[in-house]
């Protein structure tokens, strides 16, 4: 019995490794097999862009290698997907190879997409694209001195909903640092009616943005830039100037997902959003990034999906007839400056509450950044369900 998860982020390095893990017997019996399909040898931390965009982060200080991070019993295939058939349960590498599946976990995450807006690619500049890209706004902030820089939303979904409000945070603290923050004007764009979707967590952004000076223009949706006038444009008819863009760019779903013909028109996978099976088959899945779920596409939210997803092959595969379902439990880090954090909390049916900034939940985060590497290879599930607490339902299948 064959089981293949395509992508070696969050997702699916959790997923393997939490497959190995609990079908070790499985495994060593020869009876089931566990691939890890991953196009790239390099597993980023992605929450770190910000502090190499911001802080001057050692870029390699938030990448490993994924053969490190995956369990020996895991057969890693350090090769992209081409094609994902989920009539014939069949998977196509680059190369052509086809591998066929019993069971299949889809955790290929999101692609940045500036070209979907005209201009953007040559105007702003992003850490959402990768360290090298991040690092780019470390070293142009070094050299800026005055002027208007905008910091904002060009499209959603994006990964990580707080990441612009908390990129306009520590682009303030960074100028404040360099005594030039009365020489630069700090503005955030966002296309909803608030500084932050959530009306609880807007209500402690918005005064602190206040405080700091950061003008908030609303119902901003980027509709194009001009590099050349430095003016970005909204569907509104509104314009904004600007001498450094700073903007989250749309995002899409994979490439091989696309090709596949598996999502919507984005690339989005249809998900049953409590079982995490990919709509209309009972052995395949998705997490993470990946799928079409309405809830925030963060590292956390992949890791508890790939949990629900797994725990559900595994009593497939040993017939407990037992059916988890992930309640949609949220937790995304918000760094809000001056060295304070907050969380973004919620599930399906608990509103996102406000929660204010302290130096302890900075901590938290920082020591969370630190401690991901270790979380990824399902052994400290039960520190994330103390945390946590209940974050999936098991019903009888």
């Amino acid at each position: 019995m064959d089981i293949i998860v395509i992508g070696g982020g969050s997702g699916g390095t959790l997923s393997a490794n939490l497959l190995a893990k609990q079908l070790s017997n499985e495994i060593r019996g020869g009876q089931v097999r566990v691939h890890l399909i991953s196009g790239s040898q390099h597993h980023i931390f992605q929450p770190g862009y910000l502090h190499v965009a911001f802080a001057g982060q050692d870029p390699a200080e938030i990448v490993r290698e994924e053969r490190s991070l995956v369990r020996p019993d895991v057969q890693l295939i350090e090769e992209a997907a081409e094609r994902i058939d989920l009539r014939s349960q069949a998977v196509t590498l680059v190369s052509g190879k086809r591998l066929q599946y019993d069971y299949l976990i889809v955790a290929t995450g999101s692609v940045p997409s500036p070209e979907a807006i005209p201009g953007l690619s040559d105007a702003s500049l992003n850490f959402h694209t990768g360290p090298d890209e991040s690092r780019k706004i470390w070293d142009t902030i070094q050299e800026f001195d005055r002027g208007h820089v905008v910091v904002g939303i060009a499209g959603v979904p994006h990964k990580c909903p707080p990441s612009p409000n908390e990129a306009a945070f520590l682009a303030d603290d960074y100028f404040r640092k360099r005594g030039i923050r009365d020489k630069v004007k700090l503005t955030f764009l966002t296309p909803y009616p608030r500084a932050y979707p959530a009306e609880p967590m807007s209500r402690v952004v918005e005064p602190r943005f206040k405080e700091r000076g950061i003008e908030v223009v609303t119902f901003f949706n980027v509709e194009s830039v001009d590099p050349a006038r430095r003016e970005i444009y909204s569907l509104e008819g509104d314009s904004v100037s600007y001498d450094l863009l700073i903007v989250v760019p749309p995002h899409r779903g994979s490439d091989v997902v696309i090709r596949s013909g598996i999502g919507d028109a984005d690339g989005w996978i249809p998900t049953d959003k409590n079982t995490m099976r990919i709509v209309g088959h009972e052995n395949a899945y998705a997490v993470g990034d990946a799928t079409n779920i309405p809830v925030s596409k963060t590292g956390v939210t992949a890791h508890l999906q790939a949990i629900t997803a797994t725990s559900n092959i595994v009593s497939a595969i040993q017939r407990r007839r037992e059916l988890y379902k992930y309640n949609g439990r949220i937790h995304c880090p918000f760094e809000m400056g001056s060295g304070k954090a907050a969380f973004v909390i919620g599930s399906y049916d608990t509103p996102v509450k406000e929660v204010h900034p302290t130096r302890i939940r900075y901590m938290m985060k920082k020591s969370f950044a630190k401690f991901y590497w270790r979380t990824l290879s399902g052994n400290w599930d039960w520190i994330f369900n103390i945390y946590f607490g209940k974050t999936h339902m098991v019903e009888t299948a």
